[in-house]
């Protein structure tokens, strides 16, 4: 595989090999292929952690969308197939938000909207010290601060390297969103679920906290938290904090499927 890039904007492949090797150029001088192993290590627990089966792609998006096909050795060890392809730029729609709400309750409303769309199983909103400051939904039993914790990470990794504020990640059984809000993140597990209402959910939690500090809302000690491997989640080089851009492209976007039908995408299907 070679990687092809045109003035910066075309198209871009590569591969990373379970020893580390890169094939083709990242056209980010190896910081972006050097990445994806930490981030698919933490993406393949949170999978074990809500029970989803294997992780065989993730996305993410930015100005460019970044898809990545995953495959795994016996011993654990991924292969990752990585394109890269520019994206149009999407205006953000407006929206009026009603003010006067604290945060417990913008926060608690946003994990609830999020939850109205076809196909999610759980919303949650994580913060930066990773706190759960709301989640609501199914099986609410999930370790929500250690699924958290590693999300933000895979978030902080790929901003840092790709300029994305939006990553997903696609197993055997189900998918994950996570979507930054700022320094702090949502985090969606879904079976399935529309991907231009999942965007247009997104943005509209963004609008609504906006102006909230989220860092100030109060939480219960989480036993969760301290189960979390901090040596695993911290591992990687911590890249300069930046603000969430904007979703770009008309679509969500998703993994290559062979054989599907056409009609309306589903997040989390295949």
């Amino acid at each position: 595989m070679s990687g092809e890039q045109t003035g910066g904007t075309g198209t871009v492949e590569f591969l990373v090999r379970p020893d580390g090797t890169v094939v083709g150029d990242d056209g980010a001088s190896g910081a972006l292929a050097a990445a994806l192993p930490y981030a698919g290590r933490l993406a393949r627990r949170m999978g074990e952690l809500v029970e989803a089966g294997d992780l065989r792609t993730v996305q993410a998006l930015g100005v460019r969308l970044l898809t990545v096909g995953v495959t795994w050795t016996a011993a654990g060890e991924g292969t990752f197939r990585a394109v890269l392809v520019p994206l149009e730029p999407r205006t953000v729609p407006a929206f009026m938000v009603v003010g006067g709400a604290d945060t417990s309750a913008a926060v608690a409303h946003c994990v609830s909207r999020v939850l109205t769309l076809e196909g999610v199983v759980w919303s949650s909103i994580v913060t930066a010290d990773s706190r759960v400051i709301a989640a609501a939904g199914e099986r609410l039993d999930v370790r929500f601060a250690e699924v958290g914790t590693r999300m933000l990470a895979i978030l902080r990794t790929l901003e840092g390297q790709h300029a994305t504020g939006f990553v997903r990640l696609t197993y055997e059984g189900a998918a994950m969103v996570g979507a930054s809000l700022g320094r702090h993140a949502l985090v969606v597990l879904a079976s399935s679920a529309d991907d231009d209402e999942l965007v247009a959910v997104i943005d509209e939690v963004r609008a609504i906290l906006a102006d909230h500090d989220l860092s100030a809302v109060t939480t219960e000690p989480d036993p969760d938290a301290a189960s979390t491997d901090v040596a695993e989640v911290g591992s990687a080089p911590e890249p300069a904090p930046a603000a969430a851009p904007p979703l770009v492209g008309a679509r969500f976007g998703r993994a290559p499927t062979a054989g599907r039908a056409p009609g309306r995408r589903r997040f989390g299907s295949g």
